[in-house]
């Protein structure tokens, strides 16, 4: 072969021309017919290089990196969305929701736990956790729950069923008291006054069934009023007789011995020292007679205390009203005694026909005069004490067994003790 530089002939087997030196290729053993080796690559004289004849692959590679790549960044935001807080959360709320429904109480409370420790502001949850605590009939363990949401949250739903549950945890607790059976109160500090079905408020207890061994009865009180002073409270029933004054001698409201009894006898008795700090201390105004001016004597503060005449009038739908002797009936007035005052002594009548409708002969021209329905009929009616005065100084308003009320004419001596007592008060709520 010759050189391409000098064109001198110089061996087929050279790499490089033994004349100018010129390189003329890469050592190796030549073919078989002597020409170049098999190779991959090929000499371009004009430039000098080695160019390859392998087909260029590198846009296939981009493409398969590219898709790799895409693929990595697809799994992890699945695995990142799969193992988020949210995602989490979720999972345990249906989880937790299941267990309520198939009333696996406690499975329900611990799942509702794990999506709160996820996020302490859900709602959900802590309703969830709440109503599982009610199911399983821990009603203390689900307003704790939802008091500790509320601490966390402004949610409206939270606390109307806070609301809910605090009346219900109260209602089961004054039915636990009804079937107390001796030994020491418990528990008497926690339950909150509160409405019963038929709107009474349920607060204190104070033996009324007669029977002592089985413990005092919940007391029941009429609400009369909501105003700066509290929630102005007075018996649904007679709890119990008692005299005005212990003797017949000239006193006042402030003076007399059944303020005493009521304000330390009857309020220790009545009530916890817990719910003693629910009711309020109360400027108690006694107003003069307005029929004669007989004087009613100082304002006092009490805790718990009697109505007056104008009290009464006030906060009572009365059925009939006479300027002469300026006398009233209500049918509302008409009050029943517990079995327990009937055994103190308390004066009662029972309402019958002749009552209702009347008597000729006797001069009575009945209740249905007076306009009352005849609901009335049937009812137990006591007698019981006004702390308003009367005419004079040894006796007491009272208001009469057919709900009659007068400044004047319906009047017992003080110390009377078969006249009941409707104590009232005003609580903080």
């Amino acid at each position: 072969m010759f050189c391409s530089n000098c064109g001198k002939e110089i061996e087929d087997d050279a790499s490089f021309c033994r004349f100018c030196g010129k390189k003329l290729r890469e050592a190796g053993p030549a073919d078989s017919k002597g020409t170049e080796p098999a190779t991959n690559n090929r000499y371009d004289i004009a430039s000098d290089t080695v160019v390859s004849k392998k087909k260029n692959n590198s846009g296939l590679v981009i493409a398969i990196a590219a898709v790799a790549v895409l693929l990595i960044a697809v799994g992890i935001v699945i695995f990142v969305k799969s193992s988020s807080p949210a995602r989490k959360y979720e999972e345990q709320l249906k989880l937790a929701q299941h267990y309520l429904y198939e009333q696996d109480y406690d499975k329900a409370i611990a799942a509702y736990r794990v999506a709160i420790e996820i996020d302490p502001k859900s709602e959900a949850a802590y309703l969830g956790m709440a109503e599982s605590y009610a199911e399983k009939g821990e009603l203390q363990a689900a307003i704790d729950i939802l008091k500790e949401g509320l601490e966390k949250t402004e949610s409206v739903a939270m606390e109307e069923r806070l609301a809910e549950l605090e009346r219900q945890f109260a209602d089961q607790k004054a039915r636990e008291l009804v079937n107390w059976q001796g030994g020491e109160w418990t528990n008497r500090d926690d339950i909150l006054p509160h409405k019963n079905e038929e709107g009474y408020i349920v607060f204190g207890a104070y033996e009324q069934d007669g029977d002592e061994s089985n413990g005092p009865e919940p007391i029941e009180w009429e609400i009369l009023e909501e105003n700066g002073k509290g929630t102005f409270l007075v018996s649904r029933y007679v709890l119990d007789a008692q005299s005005y004054n212990r003797e017949k001698a000239q006193v006042t409201w402030e003076s007399c011995t059944l303020r005493s009894w009521l304000n330390d006898e009857f309020l220790n008795k009545a009530f916890t020292s817990g719910e003693q700090a629910r009711i309020r201390s109360t400027e108690v105004v006694n107003l003069d007679n307005p029929k004669n001016g007989y004087i009613g004597g100082n304002s006092t503060r009490d805790r718990v205390f009697l109505l007056s005449v104008d009290e009464v009038i006030s906060h009572y739908n009365f059925n009939s009203w006479y300027d002469e002797p300026q006398a009233g009936y209500s049918q509302e007035l008409m009050i029943s005694p517990t079995a327990y005052a009937k055994q103190q002594g308390e004066n009662y009548v029972e309402i019958g026909e002749e009552d209702y409708n009347g008597s000729a002969d006797k001069g009575w021209r009945g209740l249905i005069s007076d306009n009352y329905s005849r609901d009335c009929i049937g009812l137990e009616c006591a007698e019981w004490w006004l702390r308003s005065p009367t005419g004079n100084s040894y006796t007491a308003c009272v208001v009469g067994f057919y709900g009659s009320v007068s400044w004047g004419n319906v009047h017992f001596y003080i110390n009377d003790s078969s006249v009941g007592l409707r104590p009232a008060l005003y609580i903080d709520q």
